[in-house]
């Protein structure tokens, strides 16, 4: 996590969807959280690329459909505890 910048494009959006997958089969609240946090890094700095990724709200109980399908098809390709989870 020290510079995301170094890393590639693919690389980030491989943590992402490692981070998404575990952020939501993670029985820790705190493991469960700080993937999240992780995952909206990851995201930030994609968008800072010009990806133009949606919000990933740790508060949003209820996601819109629209974003709720994109997390769901980004949690299908990532692995849990995969490299760039927490």
């Amino acid at each position: 996590m020290d510079n995301l910048s170094k890393l590639t494009t693919e690389t980030l959006y491989a943590y992402m969807r490692n981070a998404l997958i575990t952020s939501c089969q993670a029985i820790g609240h705190t493991k469960s959280h700080m993937n999240g946090v992780f995952a909206n890094q990851y995201r930030d700095e994609l968008n800072k690329r010009g990806e133009n990724l949606p919000t990933f709200d740790l508060y949003q109980l209820f996601p819109s459909d629209s974003d709720d399908d994109w997390r769901s098809a980004q949690r299908e390709l990532g692995v849990y505890n995969g490299t760039g989870s927490f």
